[in-house]
């Protein structure tokens, strides 16, 4: 038999052996480790947390930490027993304000058993300051893109025993200096650092993703000005263009990077997106985007298809891509994007399906919605858009049509993805102090409010002019879109205006319907048949009001008379 000093030694090893292998103090055999419910509360209060869009829950003693709005809590190290932890921090695009200080990220990334979050950090899209001391190398999925953090990125500590990071995303901030050369010890399926104020250590970005295959470096829009050489390709898990319908891997774009190796120019075309043609968008300068990108955009080869783009009065960039679809019919795509300095993105655009004279199409509480890809636009002049366009042919997964709600289930679609050069096509007035017209306070979004999912964009231009784009659908059940186009003279018409309306106006336009293209590669300008639609009139009455009338020669569409509202108005020049 065992004697008890034997038994106690192999009780000892065991535990010893338990402790080894978890590396952690949060095992089935210690009391499971309290949420950070402390720290979490002063980063609410950090962020000033009262004026998020969203915050329900948050230091409510009554809620339990796991149901604060945008948090998600998940089971760590299930194999010995497990323990509750903060696995995900979601509050992108909530209006979170305020400094994220040293101290903060100490408490938030490197106390307790775990980084919190473990699992998923999306802070992306609001407005948080300040310089990286501490940073969570232990969560899986970083995004905190689109916000105000400065200085220079976070080098990984000398001593760090487990990496988790695999997806970072610090673009749209303000980071300078270099890609520490810590960062080689990295292995990431994704990396974003682009439009920031980077310029050196490129080599560094591409040795972090050496780790897996179908990975994603983006970084376009800094100051790189370095030859890239042969050592970059050993980041063979970049994806290529082609392979699959997840685009491709690489974006150099807007920086001065040298490829003098033929082999390396070859190995980046097969990975670069947008066009193999990479090097047309190296070097190259753009400009401020400001009111004056507002107006309509086409590409000259493709004629026939093309953006209105109107910088709203908050900043804010609403984006109309009129076109085709695969199968030649007229699809319409829109979405509020986010604007920098020089650049305009849209992620993701967004298609709808609906009825003539009655809007968006619903079945219950699925509204006819969704994301088609998505859209980012450089100003290289200013007169010119460089425009990248990555855009799913959802058609291939199959009938989406207000009878018939797709299944949950996946879909891979086909993708076109292409960057191509925009001239601009219409300027709005008021825009300049010296581009002024009377007119001008009628250009912006408008739409009848029993209507929702259809309506109006009204460019008035320096001329007096105006072009309306009526986004709509077509007749009958199939809830397919449609669009009409036309130009016309703004005048003022007082005598079928209300007394003392200031500046009524009316506005008369000959639509057309253009039909028979298709989008992608194969678009040919040549197929565009610009149908004559019929007459469209708007009057202008009370300020933000109108009344739409209008006839169509197309029988389906009939004629008819409904009360719009402004929906948006584009920003204009304050001028004395």
């Amino acid at each position: 038999m065992q004697s008890n000093s034997c038994r106690a030694l192999s009780a000892l090893a065991t535990l010893i052996l338990l402790a080894s292998l978890h590396g952690s103090p949060a095992s089935a055999l210690s009391p499971p480790p309290p949420l950070p419910v402390e720290a979490l509360s002063d980063f609410y209060e950090a962020m000033n947390g009262d004026e998020w869009h969203r915050n329900d829950g948050w230091l409510d003693p009554e809620v339990d930490v796991c149901d604060w709005y945008g948090i998600s809590c998940v089971t760590e190290a299930p194999a010995t027993g497990g323990y509750e932890w903060i696995g995900r921090i979601e509050l992108p695009d909530n209006n979170l304000q305020g400094e994220l200080t040293a101290e903060l990220q100490e408490r938030l990334w490197t106390y307790g058993p775990a980084s919190t979050p473990s699992r998923e950090l999306d802070l992306s899209g609001n407005a948080i300051r300040g310089e990286f001391t501490y940073f969570p190398w232990g969560t899986g999925d970083v995004n905190l893109s689109g916000n105000l953090l400065s200085g220079s990125l976070p080098d990984l500590p000398a001593e760090l025993p487990e990496i988790e990071l695999e997806r970072l995303r610090l673009s749209r901030n303000d980071f300078e200096g270099a890609v520490p050369a810590g960062w080689d010890r990295l292995q990431l399926r994704r990396l974003e650092l682009s439009d920031n104020r980077l310029d050196a250590g490129a080599e560094h970005a591409f040795a972090a993703m050496h780790g897996f295959e179908q990975s994603f470096l983006y970084l376009n829009g800094n100051r790189f000005a370095a030859e890239l050489g042969e050592d970059i390709t050993n980041a063979q898990g970049l994806a290529e263009r082609g392979d699959s319908n997840v685009g491709a891997g690489l974006d150099l774009c807007y920086n001065d990077f040298l490829i003098e190796d033929p082999a390396v120019r070859d190995w980046i075309a097969a990975r670069h997106v947008g066009s193999t043609d990479f090097e047309a968008c190296l070097g190259r300068q753009r400009v401020a985007v400001d009111a004056t990108a507002s107006g309509s955009w086409y590409h000259p080869g493709r004629s026939g298809e093309g953006i209105s783009l109107m910088i709203l009065e908050q900043g804010a960039p609403l984006l109309y891509s009129f076109g085709f679809d695969s199968e030649g019919r007229q699809q319409w795509l829109f979405e509020l994007g986010h604007a920098g300095d020089r650049w305009l993105r849209w992620d993701p655009v967004r298609e709808t399906r609906g009825y003539f004279g009655e809007g968006i199409a619903a079945d219950e509480d699925y509204r006819f919605v969704r994301s088609t890809g998505r859209f980012r636009a450089d100003r290289v002049g200013t007169d010119t858009l460089s425009l990248h366009r990555h855009y799913y042919d959802l058609l291939a997964c199959g009938p989406w049509e207000p009878q018939v709600v797709p299944p949950p289930g996946l879909c891979p679609p086909p993708l076109f993805d292409d960057r191509l050069d925009y001239h601009r096509l219409s300027r709005l007035a008021g825009t300049t102090c010296e581009n002024g017209s009377d007119y001008q306070q009628y250009s912006g979004a408008w739409y009848n409010p029993q209507q929702s999912g259809e309506g109006f964009l009204i460019e008035v231009m320096p001329d007096d002019r105006a072009v309306v784009y009526w986004f709509t659908y077509k007749p009958g059940d199939s809830g397919e879109q449609a669009w009409m186009v036309g130009s016309g003279e703004m005048s003022f018409v007082p005598s079928v205006i209300p007394v003392g309306t200031e500046n009524p106006a009316q506005l008369t336009v000959t639509l057309h319907q253009p039909q028979g293209a298709s989008y992608g590669p194969d678009f040919d300008p040549g197929d565009v048949d610009p149908v004559e639609w019929g007459e469209l009139t708007i009057d202008f009455g009370v300020p933000g009001t109108g009344e739409v009338q209008f006839e169509s020669v197309i029988d389906d569409f009939g004629s008819g008379e409904f009360q719009i509202e402004r929906l948006a108005a584009p920003m204009l020049a304050e001028c004395e």
